[in-house]
């Protein structure tokens, strides 16, 4: 058994699951955010007990796939409407707007507040935001860098690379090795931690191997042996709306 298909109705329609077997010891039943679900089991698990537990369980994938369709356009710094929510270091957050007397951003549990003394100006808001973001990304990225290059490259006798960010529509990152540059993409602050580190590891690891070559891939295991898990989670959950 390695897909199960089944109707969630008109909102949703059908769906494949992906039936993983591993050597657990618990059921993890995942929705990411392209809309895909996977469902990892015990292997010794019966193919009905999986089929029981699906249909129970049919109206929370169903909810979680409507959530994520009605995030999706809006998981982004643009167009920004108080209530829709984009994601931050691996979280669903809404983003709220305050009538305030000076401009700042806010953040708490379950919220970015952008806190704006024109409240109906919108280029206003994108923009307090926007800088909020970049600065918070700038901060994350060159903390994360700087510990990774010490631990790892600094024995290389290389020097700390540039960490420079922008906005890039394909890549979550790059490696420009003749100018010692890492170049992060802005919306990578979207991640959880754990793939932050990894993008990071990934593109330093081209100031040694310009090559994704058994070096390279050999280097990266040995400083991250969980990279492709930390690769995948990132591919799976974190929106590509960029």
């Amino acid at each position: 058994m390695d897909n199960i298909k089944l109707d969630l109705g008109i909102k949703n329609g059908a769906i494949n699951i992906e039936i993983v077997r591993k050597p657990i010891k618990n059921v993890h039943l995942k929705v990411y955010r392209d809309f895909s679900v996977s469902l990892s089991v015990p292997q010794a698990v019966p193919n009905d007990w999986i089929d029981n537990f699906l249909k129970d369980r049919l109206a929370w994938i169903d909810k979680q796939l409507t959530k994520y369709k009605q995030a999706s356009g809006y998981n982004s710094l643009l167009n920004i409407k108080s209530g829709t929510s984009v994601q931050l270091l691996g979280k669903d957050m809404r983003i709220l707007k305050n009538s305030s007397l000076i401009d700042s951003v806010e953040v708490d549990e379950k919220n970015i507040i952008v806190n704006l003394k024109n409240i109906d100006n919108e280029e206003s808001i994108t923009k307090n935001l926007g800088n909020w973001w970049r600065k918070k990304a700038a901060d994350i990225y060159f903390e994360e860098a700087t510990a990774l290059f010490d631990k790892v490259f600094k024995k290389y006798n290389i020097e700390m690379p540039v960490i420079h960010i922008r906005k890039m529509s394909t890549l979550w990152g790059s490696c420009t090795k003749v100018k010692n540059k890492i170049t992060l993409n802005e919306y990578l602050l979207k991640a959880d931690l754990r793939c932050i580190q990894y993008v990071i590891l990934h593109e330093m690891t081209h100031l040694l191997y310009t090559y994704h070559n058994d070096d390279f891939y050999n280097f990266l295991t040995i400083q991250m042996p969980d990279w492709k898990e930390r690769k995948k989670q990132l591919d799976k959950e974190v929106a590509q709306g960029l």
